[in-house]
């Protein structure tokens, strides 16, 4: 894993990473209605950062997830780590993650989706706070 270059620019973050496209995120205090966590993984931010995307009206295939790259947004919050960790295991809001935690609550201790379910539990109070209702 190589090391994310971040540079500030008035409301601007910049993170660049050797291999990666450089990404342009405006920062925002609030989550952007439209917007939701984009998975790409605590390891393509800086710590504390969440970063937020906007779906593109086209796509190429039914349920492709293609986004606006020009509309990037990133907010400073409590947990952005624990909500990008969550992430990885597939449900991307708030309402995802809570109906899989609903889904899977029984799951065998020690199995994936007791894994899984334990991330996601992990991150809800988090994602409560930031996100819209």
């Amino acid at each position: 894993m190589s090391d994310l270059l971040v540079e500030f620019k008035q409301d601007k973050l910049i993170v660049s990473e050797f291999g990666c496209p450089t990404m342009v995120f405006q920062l925002v205090d609030k989550f952007p209605l439209g917007y939701m966590v984009w998975n790409i993984g605590k390891h393509h931010m800086p710590e504390g950062y969440l970063p937020l995307c906007r779906l593109s009206p086209r796509q190429p295939f039914p349920g492709g997830k293609n986004i606006e790259v020009e509309t990037l947004r990133t907010m400073k919050v409590d947990g952005a780590d624990v909500i990008l960790d969550a992430m990885g295991y597939g449900p991307n809001t708030l309402k995802e993650m809570e109906a899989f935690i609903e889904k899977y609550n029984d799951a065998k201790p020690g199995s994936y989706l007791y894994r899984r379910v334990k991330r996601i539990k992990k991150a809800l109070p988090y994602m409560r706070q930031i996100q819209p209702t």
